[in-house]
């Protein structure tokens, strides 16, 4: 009716306190006032502007040079200057990882070299050792040339060999002579072999005879340790008694077997 508001249209008369969508008055993107992306001033990215990726961490450098330390490392560990090797090398693997430098391999070249260096003194050490404690007194074997006669003969105990047989020993700190005969005969000892001690003179006589008293032991027990006969034998040593005489035999003592029950021998000892 004329005069009367007619009925609201959609999409224009809005309501009092209702926003009008689709109006002027409404808020649009890309008007001003509001946020318009991509233009000056606003918050964003220009268009067709992407955002660089995250960047990957540079890697250090490539090393630049050998360490010194560690070639003189490789040199003395080969040549045997442990000593020197040893240090080196360590400070070298210091000095490679904080400086990036090359020459790694040769620094544990270096130390591996000394080690085994080291392995073949201590190697060398105990043969030496072993050898030692079996050479302490060398054999003297030597037997004699010429027949005995048949009847006992008085001869210097210097020239007693192994494999003579003593008419009679008894203990005395000065023997200078010996009666040897046939071992067919009866006897009180049979000469089983001469050692050579080594060394100078021990200082005393109880050291000299403590000296050749082992060593006869252990060489009477390595010849004789399977003889039928050898729970029945004692033995008896002639040795130096004294600095002269020592020097004179060159350290030989002459180790002899007897029967422990003071039984006369009627021939050669079995092996």
């Amino acid at each position: 009716m004329p005069g009367q508001p007619g009925p609201a249209e959609y999409g224009y008369a809005p309501q009092p306190g209702q926003p009008d969508y689709g109006q002027a008055a409404q808020p649009a993107y890309g008007q001003p006032g509001q946020w318009d992306y991509g233009r000056a001033g606003q918050p964003g990215y220009p268009p067709g502007y992407q955002p660089m990726p995250p960047g990957y961490p540079m890697a250090p450098p490539p090393p630049q040079s050998t360490n010194g330390l560690a070639i003189a490392a490789l040199i003395l560990g080969l040549l045997g200057a442990c000593l020197l090797a040893v240090p080196f090398g360590i400070i070298a693997l210091t000095q490679i990882k904080q400086r990036n430098q090359n020459g790694k391999g040769l620094a544990i070249g270096g130390l591996i070299a000394s080690g085994v260096w080291a392995l073949i003194v201590v190697i060398l050490f105990v043969v030496g050792a072993v050898n030692g404690s079996d050479t302490s007194a060398s054999q003297d074997n030597t037997t004699r040339t010429a027949a005995l006669p048949d009847s006992p003969t008085s001869i210097s105990v210097d020239e007693v060999k192994t494999g003579d047989c003593l008419q009679t020993v008894e203990e005395n700190n000065h023997i200078r002579k010996v009666t040897v005969l046939p071992c067919d005969s009866p006897h009180d000892a049979e000469v089983i072999t001469q050692v050579h001690l080594t060394g100078s003179w021990p200082g005393s006589l109880d050291a000299s005879f403590k000296k050749a008293n082992d060593a006869c032991l252990d060489e009477i027990d390595k010849q004789l340790s399977k003889s039928s006969m050898y729970d029945q034998l004692e033995t008896f040593i002639l040795y130096p008694a004294n600095e002269t005489q020592w020097n004179k035999l060159n350290g030989r003592a002459t180790c002899m077997v007897h029967d422990a029950n003071g039984k006369k021998l009627t021939a050669k000892v079995p092996r």
